[in-house]
């Protein structure tokens, strides 16, 4: 390769329309370096869901294509539809009993469901040099979406994740064909495709929708009309919109006109994807529309009507014009959510009308929402960024903190943890902040400073010089982490770590054993990660994550851990305010709201129960999911870290309750019941 031309190196932006489901995925390919990548083996899929959900492909998989320079500036372009029809319901049918693939006249929803799939072709890169021939290694990025939609249009699961594929590209000589690409395009969808399947397979929402099947009444005896035939010397006219379907329709004398076939699609989401709009939050309607029939349909739109305190939240309809017979066209709209009085819940429903008689009118889409209002002042979302001016509560000179970001990888395959080094950062300076610890005994790790040489260093090396007999130990992680298939054991993944194999992860017990050897006087650990299990772990029979069995009841005066995930799942996000949830709660609690019995100091298992509940309570009530942060010493074993304090209380009493009318004699009165926060 020495005698090789400078390479040209290209970057061209391609099509990439926006998804049926909404949804926009990148597509890179880098042609990059001259060594030679291994393949990494397919995941494992846990139990199938017994379910037979439909597979809806977006406009941008079945117009997806890619775009690049031959080594004789030729412009050539590959279609990836083939490809992704292909992998796509393959990969899921090993998630699910079986997936069908239904064409426009059927009603996807009808059967168990339906999963959506996006994908997008973004750019690409390639360092082939002009008239070179030979063989080039080769990196292909597939970034691809599945959203999960339930009967009743709910959605149950929405994710996106990369796919890669590795490999050579070959040129011949005094030849401008570039072969080898189709194979490395495939190993990426057939990545992303498998991933994405398997993390549908352990969404425990589809589970439990999958377990409520025996009860599900038929869609299409509680939506659908009987087509009405035409009679002649008359014209069947379209019901409004404000009436039942259920309804007759009525007729009028007319010159016999025949009917239009019309069907359609229609998705809708709030911007964060949770199924709860929260003020000044944009909503996306998409709709497809199909004209099924062999004559013209004319005016078509689609009728929005909100239900209860949703009325008037969204807009009236969404027009969608005049339609040839097989003429297929969709259509978008984004508006904001206006503020409500209170909490609103309530059903979105969309139907369709048209200025022609309809022969046959398809079933409403009912979307289920609740609307939050728009809170006051002082419930707004805080900037934990912001330090407050009464953050410092204590001088401790020999405290020690380390703490560690990781949210990218190397290994481009390893899926991103949005925020962490960002939180790592922050938590930081909080507890900087608290205890004036000086600069000197910090150490932060953040993305590609966190090797796992680096994470060896610190904790076995770095920490003995700096501790002693009073120091305070701070320790905080937040990324991702890998859970042994047979015996539960917690690996904290650095940036060089890769799922594929063992390298680039610290074992939690080695964590453990570091900090148990150091003469310190208190330690508080905190971990804020996504965990996932190792490659080739059967997901059927996997134990939980084993975050106890290495913290010994002899520690419990000595060290508190709070750690934010204990089960094998993502860690969710507050995109608010750019954290993780738990980490978000957890700064919120060191500003003095955790001192939940208002002696103005916050104790470490004060911080701990605080954070816990507020996620809980979040997760459940807002994100329609479960996290479950974990605190040790548990409440009750008698742990002194419990109490030891962190931070300076900020937790006013609220108002004064008016006193209530007193008891007849005798009456007895309950005692209200109190938080333990202590040992």
């Amino acid at each position: 390769m020495k005698n090789l031309q400078r390479p040209q190196i290209q970057c061209v932006k391609l099509w990439g329309g926006l998804a049926s489901c909404g949804s926009i995925a990148g597509l890179v390919l880098l042609v990059v370096g001259c060594s030679v990548f291994t393949r990494t083996p397919p995941t494992v899929i846990p139990q199938r869901i017994p379910l037979t959900p439909a597979v809806w492909f977006s406009p941008s998989v079945t117009a997806a294509e890619v775009s690049y320079d031959t080594p004789c500036g030729e412009k050539k372009t590959m279609a990836l539809a083939d490809l992704l029809v292909t992998s796509i319901p393959k990969q899921l049918n090993n998630a699910f009993n079986q997936v069908t693939t239904p064409n426009h006249t059927e009603e996807p929803l009808a059967s168990d469901g339906a999963i959506e799939v996006g994908v997008g072709v973004r750019r690409i890169n390639l360092a082939i040099p002009s008239q070179g021939h030979g063989t080039y290694p080769a990196t292909a990025t597939v970034g691809m979406e599945m959203v999960f939609l339930a009967r009743n249009g709910t959605v149950l699961f929405s994710k996106k994740l990369d796919g890669v594929g590795r490999g050579t590209v070959a040129v011949a000589e005094q030849s401008c064909v570039l072969s080898g690409l189709e194979a490395i395009l495939q190993e990426a969808i057939d990545s992303a495709a498998d991933r994405l399947a398997k993390q549908m397979a352990l969404s425990s929402q589809i589970q439990d929708y999958a377990a409520t099947k025996d009860t599900w009444k038929p869609i299409a005896g509680q939506f659908r009309s009987e087509p009405v035939p035409p009679i002649v010397g008359t014209t069947a006219v379209p019901p409004p919109a404000a009436l039942e379907l259920t309804q007759p329709v009525q007729t009028v004398p007319s010159e016999l006109v025949q009917p239009a076939h019309v069907n359609f699609r229609a998705i809708i989401r709030d911007e964060n994807r949770d199924q709860f709009l929260d003020p000044d939050e944009s909503l996306t309607i998409e709709v497809e529309v199909k004209n099924e029939g062999t004559v013209e349909a004319k005016d078509v739109a689609v009728v929005v009507e909100g239900k209860d305190e949703l009325a008037g939240v969204f807009p009236g309809e969404v027009v969608v014009g005049t339609l040839q017979p097989g003429e297929v066209r969709r259509t978008t709209l984004t508006n904001h959510v206006t503020a409500i009085e209170s909490t609103g819940h309530g059903e979105l429903s969309l139907s369709l009308k048209s200025g022609s008689p309809l022969g046959l009118v398809p079933p409403p889409k009912i979307f289920a929402f609740g609307a939050k209002p728009k809170q006051p002042d002082s419930m707004t979302i805080q900037d934990v960024d912001q330090l407050p001016n009464t953050l410092t509560a204590f001088k401790e000179p020999k405290a020690v903190i380390v703490t560690i970001g990781v949210g990218h990888f190397r290994d481009e395959q390893v899926p991103v943890v949005s925020h962490a080094s960002h939180d790592a950062a922050v938590m930081a300076e909080y507890v900087h902040a608290i205890g004036n610890v000086p600069r000197e005994r910090m150490r932060v790790l953040l993305d590609r400073q966190a090797q796992l040489s680096d994470l060896e260093e610190t904790f076995e090396r770095w920490l003995r010089k700096k501790t002693d007999a009073t120091t305070d130990l701070y320790v905080f992680f937040s990324g991702r982490a890998l859970v042994d298939g047979v015996s539960g054991a917690v690996s904290l993944m650095a940036y060089d770590g890769a799922p594929g194999g063992p390298t680039g992860v610290y074992p939690l017990h080695q964590l453990q054993e570091a900090v148990q050897r150091l003469p310190i006087r208190r330690a508080v650990l905190f971990f804020d990660v996504s965990l996932d299990p190792v490659p080739g772990a059967d997901l059927a029979t996997i134990p939980q994550p084993d975050w106890e069995s290495g913290f010994s009841d002899a520690r419990k005066d000595v060290e508190m851990w709070m750690v934010g995930n204990r089960k094998l799942q993502e860690a969710q996000a507050h995109d608010h305010s750019k954290h993780g949830l738990f980490t978000y709660y957890l700064l919120r609690g060191l500003q003095g709201v955790a001192d939940l019995n208002r002696d103005a100091t916050v104790t470490a298992g004060e911080l701990c129960t605080y954070a816990r509940t507020q996620v809980i309570q979040v997760t459940r009530d807002q994100l329609k999911s479960k996290q479950e942060p974990l605190c040790l010493p548990q409440v009750g074993r008698g742990g002194m870290a419990r109490i030891y304090p962190i931070a300076r209380g900020n937790n006013p009493k609220p108002a004064s309750i008016p006193n209530a009318p007193e008891s007849p004699a005798g009456a007895s009165k309950t005692l209200p019941t109190l938080m333990q926060v202590g040992p």
